[in-house]
C-alpha cells in the first residue's frame, strides 16, 4: 500500500525542485567566473583561494548553527542549513585542488567535479520529486475538517 499525499504536500515538493534548480543554475554561473579566476592563475587565483577558504569557513559555521537552531527551536531554520553546507562542499572540493593532495586533481579537474556532483544532485532530487509527486493525493478525513469548523464557530448557551 502507498503512502498518501496532500495537494499542498505535492506542491511543496514542486516548488522546492524549482528552487532547487534555479540555486544550482545561479551557482553554476558563479562557478564560470571562478573558473576563469583559477585558469588565470597569478594574483587573481591567489585572492580566490583566500576568497573560497573564507565562503568555506562561512558555510561550516553557518550549516552547523543552521542546523542546530532548527533542531532547538524546531523551526524551518534546519532546511537552510543545507544551502550552507553545500556551500562549504564546493568550496572544499575547489579548495583541495589548490593543497595537491590528490594527484592529477588540478584546478580544471576541481570544477568539472563540482559541475558533476552538482548535477547528480538534480538528479537524485528530480528522480525523488517525480516518485513522492506521483502517489495518490490523500482524502480529506471528514473528522478533521468538522472539527476545524467547529473551533470557528462560538458555542451558544
Amino acid at each position: 500500500m502507498t503512502k498518501e499525499i496532500t495537494k499542498e504536500r505535492k506542491e511543496q515538493l514542486s516548488n522546492r525542485l524549482v528552487l532547487n534548480f534555479g540555486i544550482l543554475l545561479a551557482a553554476a554561473l558563479i562557478l564560470l567566473y571562478v573558473n576563469n579566476a583559477l585558469r588565470s592563475g597569478g594574483v587573481y587565483a591567489s585572492v580566490t583561494y583566500t576568497v573560497l577558504l573564507i565562503l568555506g569557513i562561512i558555510g561550516a559555521i553557518g550549516a552547523i548553527g543552521f542546523f542546530i537552531l532548527g533542531k532547538v527551536k524546531n523551526s524551518k531554520l534546519k532546511n537552510y542549513s543545507a544551502i550552507f553546507l553545500g556551500d562549504f562542499v564546493i568550496c572544499a572540493m575547489l579548495y583541495a585542488a589548490k593543497l595537491s593532495f590528490i594527484p592529477g586533481y588540478g584546478n580544471i579537474e576541481a570544477v568539472i567535479a563540482v559541475y558533476v556532483a552538482m548535477a547528480v544532485y538534480f538528479i537524485v532530487m528530480a528522480i525523488y520529486t517525480s516518485i513522492v509527486v506521483n502517489k495518490p493525493i490523500a482524502k480529506e478525513n471528514e473528522v478533521i475538517d468538522t472539527k476545524s469548523k467547529r473551533k470557528g464557530k462560538k458555542k451558544r448557551k
